[in-house]
């Protein structure tokens, strides 16, 4: 097998600059990304850590194959009660390595394919709910119109909800 997905050192090596280069210099993501990224990393770690009885540090690109993705993912749902939502956003996070590492070590491409073929998991979306007659009537009482602002307010509202939208003041 190739060194470059057995050998520990590696693997940290294209952690660290997926991060360091890929997110922060190269694609400029905010800091809230970076830090979610980091965070799925950090429970994937303690995850594949604890399935496969090695200590993160050990870890190598051969460790974090698809199936161990996969039911990274079904722990995610069932143990820490993940929605779906969350448990997609922890793939993207996975799969934005995976096409780095597809792009930067092609011995891992056959790996990294297998992490991209992970779907994304359908979920319901809520029914956009309306307001009734009377909760728009109430809305547009809200501001008032004692003060300069609470005036604006009503009048923007108001245009809003003009009779040519079909509610009648």
């Amino acid at each position: 097998m190739n060194p470059l997905l057995t050998a520990p050192t590696e693997f940290g090596a294209l952690l660290q600059r997926f991060f360091a280069e890929r997110l922060i210099q190269q694609q400029n993501v905010s800091p809230r990304t970076v830090a979610a990224y980091r965070d799925t990393f950090k429970l994937l770690l303690n995850y594949v850590g604890r399935a496969t009885g090695k200590p993160p540090a050990m870890l190598a690109l051969c460790d974090v194959d698809a199936a161990l993705v996969l039911n990274f993912l079904t722990h995610l749902e069932t143990e820490r009660h993940n929605t779906i939502r969350t448990r997609n956003a922890r793939l993207a996070a996975v799969r934005a390595f995976a096409h780095y590492v597809a792009s930067q070590a092609p011995p891992a491409l056959h790996l990294a394919q297998q992490i991209l073929a992970i779907p994304m998991k359908r979920f319901e979306r809520p029914m956009l709910e309306f307001l009734s007659r009377d909760e728009v009537r109430a809305l547009l009482a809200a501001p008032g119109i004692t003060t300069w602002c609470g005036r604006r307010d009503t009048a923007m509202l108001t245009v809003l909800t003009t009779p040519a939208l079909g509610f009648p003041n």
